[in-house]
């Protein structure tokens, strides 16, 4: 069942050209957002709330229908279809596939702390400047990031020497088919292995691997909670997913709606950045109150994780998104 709520699109530059019609002429419509989240997420929750406010401040000229959970398709499905403009909105993970740059925000260390975030990935970072580009190729507004926490490493046994590098731990986690997990992982002293997120619960449960890396604290507590017992919060990289909007529907509408539009999903954008802290020890609290015991790292250690992952990774990935823009983008957070 979609979740009706009320419209939507935020961003950060200039507007395009707009539809030029009097407020009264403009007949009012209903714009379809996808979302990957379940109906419970915080991200949900959050466009439900954008959406409301702005069919408000629209006068009703623009309501959205919230499809969560996947509801129109997996996030490869749904980028097409937000491309070609069968669905409208969209708060997703970006495929690489049109152009690698598009999955920055899942560089590894790209901020070492919640200090750090809104300097890496806020409305005016070097990254979302250049997300409005990379995404304007596609015929795509991009209206900005909804941040969702700091990804740790959930085990079903005890890792030694958790905070030593290089050095072989002898554990065995599930990561994603993506280069920017693979290599900080195995840097850590990690064992790695690409099999599918599907399979993941399953796998740690009959100990095909012995944990998994890429989730936050709410993820380890609502997925796999019943087959981690230890939980390190190394914040290795950002859970963000992309809110993002066909740009020929954007350009249908009246620049007041545009400008309303922007600014609330701007707005819905910062409070993610600076909610997800708290969000972050909400969840670590939970995992604790469940049994499992959470390493946490100190601000030297994560620090150190971060400079050792950029000199040793980062060059890397340098194929996968060019040296010029890891370079630009790691002067930017510097």
């Amino acid at each position: 069942m979609a979740l009706t709520c009320a419209a939507c699109s935020g961003g950060t530059s200039n507007a395009p050209a707009a539809n030029s019609q009097a407020p009264e002429d403009f007949k009012p419509i209903t714009l379809r957002y996808a979302n990957q989240h379940s109906i419970d997420h915080t991200a949900t929750l959050a466009a439900q709330a954008t959406a409301e406010e702005i069919h408000e401040k629209t006068d009703g000229r623009i309501t959205i229908e919230v499809y969560p959970a996947n509801q129109l398709g997996d996030w490869t499905q749904v980028y097409e279809e937000v491309m070609m403009g069968t669905i409208d909105i969209a708060n997703t993970t970006v495929p690489e596939t049109y152009d690698a740059r598009a999955n920055a925000s899942m560089l590894p260390y790209l901020a070492n702390s919640y200090a750090e975030l809104d300097k890496a990935m806020g409305p005016d970072s070097y990254l979302a400047g250049k997300m409005v580009d990379i995404q304007a190729a596609q015929g795509i507004k991009f209206l900005g990031y909804s941040c969702e926490g700091f990804a740790g490493i959930g085990t079903s046994k005890p890792v030694p020497n958790p905070n030593e590098v290089g050095v072989d731990k002898g554990i065995l986690v599930r990561v994603p088919s993506n280069d920017n997990f693979k290599y900080p992982t195995e840097y850590l002293g990690y064992r790695t292995s690409t099999i599918p997120y599907s399979d993941t619960f399953a796998a740690i449960q009959t100990g095909v691997v012995d944990g998994w890396q890429a989730g936050p604290p709410n993820l380890n507590y609502l997925n796999f909670r019943d087959v981690i017992t230890y939980y390190y919060h190394y914040c290795m990289d950002q859970e963000a997913t992309q809110i993002y909007m066909n740009m020929d529907v954007f350009n249908s509408l009246l620049p007041q709606d545009q400008k309303v539009l922007q600014d609330a999903f701007r707005k819905m954008w910062t409070d993610s950045i600076n909610s997800i802290e708290e969000e972050d020890a909400k969840y670590i609290q939970m995992l604790k109150d469940y049994g499992i015991e959470v390493i946490e790292f100190t601000d030297e250690e994560l620090a150190a994780f971060a400079d050792g992952v950029r000199a040793d990774v980062w060059p890397k990935l340098a194929e996968t998104y060019t040296q010029e823009f890891l370079d630009e983008l790691l002067d930017s957070v510097q």
